[in-house]
Order: structure tokens, then C-alpha cells, then sequence
């Protein structure tokens, strides 16, 4: 059965990428739950998904140069603030969900930043259950050269070929591909035909989810966990 995926946890049903969404995501029946992560100044692994953040005096910085305290000055509504990975650990732990972590591309590199993420993956005992994404591939094939049992799978938004061959040459289990690009022929066959999993973003269309859904892939990434728990769910029980 195809699995659903919340994006930046349940986003519209509270501010995206917060312990509120991801609460929200569980109560929705997602199966999984996809998140971004940066590093602070002071190297603490955070969950955000733009590379500048306001903080609370209004002044706005590139998140890597603002520390952990300065973010604790930052309220995404409803009083909420930026967390930390390891809080959402925490949450997702006692859970069966898989998380989906996605290491944010940078203009510099994050020297360091694969080898604390999966560092913190097994300090939560999730290593299972965590997927690492990425559109930037050298952090995947770093990540693989680093634990070979960790699970990666590329990000990709414009349509390739043969997605297949990159998800083989990273050693990946998955693409995460942006779904209007598997509508071109042969893609999900030949995927399918590689063992490749499929994973598809951002899909909120109901008529879309149908199409995927039928199709079998194994993931719907969705910013609406809720309604397509309980697309997936109607034409399961039809």
C-alpha cells in the first residue's frame, strides 16, 4: 500500500517543520514524516528549511551564523519555535513512523554535517526507521561511504532519463522524485524494473494522489497528510 508522507509535517494544520505539525502528522495517520535540517554557529542540528531565518528583534541572518539561543527568540505561530533534530527524535521514537530527513544544500560546505546527522540518527535508536535525502548527492555518497547500511534516497526536481542509474550509483533505496516527472513513459517501469523505490513530492492534487496511488508508488509526500490518509484509505476499502 502506498504510504503517506507528511511534508514538513501536517503545514496546514500548524507552522511547518514544528513539533506542532509533526504532532498533527501522527494524529493524521501519516506513515512517515519528512523534515529539513541545518547546523547552527554553535553546531547544533536544527529543523528548518530556509537558509535565513528572523529572529526575534527582527534582525534576519543566515541560520548557519545565528546559534541555537538566537533561535530560541524565534516564534513561527502559535508560539512556536525552532526545534532542535533531536526533540523531534524524541517525539518520533515511541512512534512506527519513518522519518525522512533532508539535508539542506548549502552554498559552502557543511563539513561535518552528514557524520553529526547520522550520529544523531543512531543516538535515537531510529536507525531503521530514518530515510536521509538530499538534492545535493555528494552529502548522499558521503553519507553512504560513511555507515553503508543508512538509508538514502536523491531529491530531483527536473525530469532525468533514467533515474534509476543515479539512485544505483548513490546506492540508494529510493528517489524522491518531484511528481510531474514520472509521468514521462517508461519512468515507473523502469524504476520498478531497477528495485528502485519511488517516492513523490509535493502531491496534494486529489486526482493526482489517485493516478500514483494506483500506480503503486510506494510514497506520497503531501502537505496534507489528513485528507490523503484517508484518499489512500476510501480506495484501499473500494
Amino acid at each position: 500500500m502506498t504510504q503517506v508522507w507528511a511534508h514538513r509535517g501536517a503545514r496546514l494544520e500548524a507552522p511547518e517543520n514544528t513539533l506542532a505539525a509533526f504532532a498533527a502528522a501522527i494524529d493524521a495517520g501519516a506513515d512517515g514524516i519528512e523534515l529539513d535540517v541545518r547546523r547552527t554557529a554553535d553546531g547544533v542540528l536544527v529543523i528548518h528549511h530556509d537558509p535565513r531565518v528572523a529572529l526575534g528583534d527582527g534582525s534576519v541572518h543566515a541560520l548557519r551564523d545565528v546559534t541555537v539561543a538566537d533561535l530560541a527568540t524565534v516564534r513561527l505561530g502559535d508560539g512556536e519555535r525552532v526545534p532542535t533534530l533531536a526533540e523531534a527524535y524524541a517525539m518520533l521514537a515511541p512512534t512506527a513512523l519513518t522519518l525522512n530527513v533532508e539535508l539542506k544544500r548549502v552554498a559552502l560546505p557543511d563539513r561535518g554535517l552528514e557524520e553529526q546527522s547520522l550520529a544523531a540518527m543512531h543516538a535515537s535508536g531510529m536507525a531503521d526507521r530514518v530515510v536521509h535525502s538530499s538534492f545535493d548527492h555528494g552529502a548522499l555518497l558521503r553519507i553512504r561511504r560513511l555507515d553503508p547500511d543508512a538509508r538514502i534516497a536523491p531529491l530531483y526536481e527536473r525530469p532525468r532519463p533514467h533515474p534509476w542509474e543515479l539512485a544505483t550509483r548513490l546506492g540508494a533505496e529510493a528517489v524522491h522524485a518531484y511528481a510531474p516527472t514520472l509521468a514521462s513513459p517508461g519512468i515507473l517501469v523502469g524504476l520498478a524494473d531497477s528495485g528502485i523505490g519511488v517516492r513523490a513530492w509535493t502531491v496534494n492534487d486529489p486526482h493526482e494522489q489517485r493516478e500514483l496511488i494506483a500506480a503503486g508508488i510506494d510514497a506520497l509526500i503531501t502537505d496534507d497528510p489528513r485528507r490523503a490518509v484517508a484518499l489512500r484509505d476510501s480506495l484501499a476499502g473500494s
